[in-house]
């Protein structure tokens, strides 16, 4: 199972596909993530994936109405066994 570990959500759609492709199983954070559940990233590790979060944009046609269009913002992201936990 491919899931955020700080928020225990599972990945779903395409991010699917590109973390079975690392061969890694479990929880996958981000930077942001790591630093705020207290772990440390060491220097020169690499991001083992970049998922994909969906996101909707609404455009302003030349008639007066909206149209909604998808795109992604992609997010690099590490697996739990690139991380340490830091010791205070």
């Amino acid at each position: 199972m491919y899931y955020n570990h700080k928020t225990k959500r599972p990945y779903s759609g395409k991010n699917i596909e590109i973390l079975e492709s690392t061969g890694l199983k479990g929880g996958f954070m981000t930077f942001r993530q790591a630093i705020e559940l207290g772990f440390k990233v060491p220097k020169g590790t690499k991001a083992i994936a970049k998922i994909i979060r969906p996101m909707e944009e609404f455009k302003e046609q030349s008639d007066g109405s909206s149209k909604v269009e998808m795109s992604g913002r992609k997010f690099s992201v590490f697996h739990i066994s690139q991380l340490q936990e830091k010791t205070s």
